[in-house]
C-alpha cells in the first residue's frame, strides 16, 4: 500500500453565542482535527496468474499461491512469455486502486495517470572492477509490432483512457470506482528487470509502485533415452568400462542433480530463475524436440548433456556448439560452452589428477542445436545453446571416479554443482 501524506487542516466550528433556553447552559467552542485528503495509491492485482511449469508432471498446472498479489518494492514479480517465439516479449498486468480516506470512491475519477519505469538489472563485475549502473537487457524493437512499447493497454483488466505517451510513457484514466491498469512489457532476457512508477494529474511527485522481473530460463536436456533411435537422437551411445552404467543413464541422473543445483541457487536476486528439463524418464527424443523445448519455454540457455565413448583409453572434458556456418549467435554459445566446459572439467579435475580439458568444438551440426529448431535468426537469437561431452566413460579410470569408487555420489553432485554455477554466471554476464 502506497499512502501519500498532505497537510493536516484543522479547523473551528463554533456554536451559536447565545445561553440555551433549555438548559440555561452556554454551549461550547469545539475544535475538530481531522485529514484534508490522505492519498492512498495501492497495487491490488497482477495478471496472469503464474502456474507451476518445470517438467514435474505431478506439480505442473497448480497455480502459484500468491501470484496474483502485488508486495512491496523491492519483491521482484516474475513477467511470463506468452507464444514467446512469435511475441518475443515478457509481460505482466497490474491494476492499482487510488483513493483518500473518508471520500467517495470516485473522487478522483477522471484524473490522468502516467506511468513510467527505470532500469533495475545490474550486471556483475569482478573483483576490483566499478560497478555500472542499472541497464535495460534488450530491445524492444525486437519484439512483434504490437508490443513495441513499454506500456499497452491491458487485456485481463480494464483501462479507462489508456493513450501512448511515448516509447517509454502511457498514460491512463481514473474510473469511477478509483481505478485503473496497464500492461507492462519488457525485452524477454534474464533478469531484465524495471521498477514501475505512478504519478496522478495534480499530485507533485511520482509514486514507486512494484519491481518487475523476466524470469532466467534455462533448459536441461539429458541426452539419449528409451529403447529406440529418434531423428538426431540415439537410445543410447556409449557404455562405461565396468560398471556397465549406460551413457542414458548418466546422462539423466546428471541433468536431475543439475537441475536440483540450480533450484537450490533460487534465492535473493536469483528468485525467478526457472529450469526445464526435456524428459526426467527413460525415453527417448528426436533433436528437433529437445530444440523445441528451449524455443517454447522461452529459453534463454539450453545445455545438452552426454558422455563420450571411444577406445577406452581416450578421456577428457569438451563442449560442443554449432559450426560458425550455420549458427547465428555462434560466439555467445562459445561463450556459454567455455563457462560450463571449464566447471565441469575443473570439478573434474579436483578428484582426479588425470583429467583433461579438450575444450570447444564446432565441427558437427548437431539437431539439438538448430538455429531453425531453435527460431534463432540473425536479428532476433535469445536462446544460447551447447552439448556438454562430460567424460569418456569407457575409460576405466573415469568409471571408477564416476560410477564404482567410493564417493562418486559426491563427485557427481560436485560437477553438477559447478555446471549450474557456470550457467548462473552465463544468464548474468551473456546477453
Amino acid at each position: 500500500m502506497i499512502i501519500v501524506p498532505v497537510a493536516q487542516h484543522i479547523f473551528r466550528r463554533i456554536a451559536e453565542s447565545a445561553t440555551s433556553p433549555i438548559s440555561k447552559t452556554a454551549r461550547r467552542e469545539v475544535l475538530v482535527e481531522r485529514p484534508e485528503n490522505v492519498l492512498h495509491i495501492d497495487a491490488i492485482a497482477l495478471a496472469p496468474e503464474i502456474f507451476v511449469d518445470d517438467g514435474d508432471a505431478n506439480e505442473n498446472g497448480v497455480a502459484v499461491e500468491g501470484s496474483t498479489e502485488p508486495q512491496a518494492v523491492p519483491h521482484r514479480h516474475p513477467m511470463v512469455k506468452v507464444e514467446p517465439a512469435d511475441n518475443r516479449i515478457a509481460h505482466r498486468e497490474l491494476k492499482i486502486r487510488i483513493w483518500s480516506e473518508g471520500r467517495p470512491d470516485n473522487l478522483h475519477a477522471g484524473k490522468t495517470v502516467t506511468w513510467t519505469m527505470v532500469p533495475l538489472f545490474v550486471r556483475p563485475v569482478a573483483e576490483g572492477e566499478e560497478a555500472a549502473g542499472a541497464v535495460f537487457r534488450g530491445d524492444w524493437a525486437q519484439a512483434a509490432v504490437a508490443h513495441r512499447d513499454r506500456f499497452e493497454t491491458p487485456a485481463e483488466f480494464t483501462a479507462t483512457g489508456f493513450a501512448r505517451v511515448s516509447q517509454e510513457q502511457a498514460t491512463t484514466t481514473v474510473d469511477a470506482t478509483g481505478h485503473t491498469a496497464i500492461r507492462i512489457n519488457l525485452p524477454p532476457i534474464a533478469f531484465n528487470a524495471a521498477r514501475i512508477s505512478v504519478q496522478l494529474e495534480g499530485e507533485a511527485a511520482a509514486v514507486e509502485l512494484i519491481d518487475l522481473e523476466v524470469p532466467g530460463i534455462i533448459v536441461i536436456d539429458p541426452g539419449h533415452g528409451g529403447e529406440g533411435n529418434a531423428a538426431g537422437s540415439s537410445a543410447n551411445n556409449a557404455t562405461s568400462h565396468t560398471s556397465r552404467v549406460l551413457e542414458k543413464e548418466l546422462t539423466l541422473d546428471f541433468g536431475l542433480r543439475t537441475r536440483t543445483a540450480l533450484r537450490a541457487l533460487r534465492v535473493g536476486e536469483n528468485q525467478n530463475l526457472r529450469v526445464y528439463m526435456t524428459r526426467t524418464e527413460d525415453r527417448n527424443l528426436s533433436g528437433e524436440a529437445r530444440a523445441s523445448v528451449g524455443r517454447n519455454k522461452g529459453g534463454d540457455i539450453l545445455l545438452s548433456i552426454h558422455f563420450n565413448g571411444a577406445n577406452t583409453v581416450a578421456r577428457g572434458t569438451e563442449t560442443l556448439v554449432r559450426p560458425r556456418a550455420s549458427n547465428v549467435n555462434f560466439d555467445q554459445d562459445t561463450a556459454l560452452a567455455q563457462r560450463v566446459n571449464d566447471a565441469a572439467y575443473n570439478a573434474i579435475r579436483a578428484h582426479d589428477a588425470g583429467a583433461r580439458n579438450r575444450g570447444i568444438k564446432s565441427e558437427r551440426a548437431l539437431a539439438v542445436l538448430s538455429d531453425d529448431t531453435l527460431e534463432n535468426t540473425a536479428v532476433y537469437h535469445p536462446l544460447r545453446a551447447a552439448l556438454l561431452e562430460v567424460e569418456f566413460i569407457d575409460n576405466e579410470s573415469v568409471d571408477r571416479l564416476l560410477s564404482i569408487d567410493d564417493g562418486y555420489e559426491q563427485v557427481r553432485q560436485d560437477i553438477c554443482d559447478a555446471v549450474a554455477g557456470a550457467l548462473l554466471e552465463d544468464l548474468r554476464m551473456n546477453q
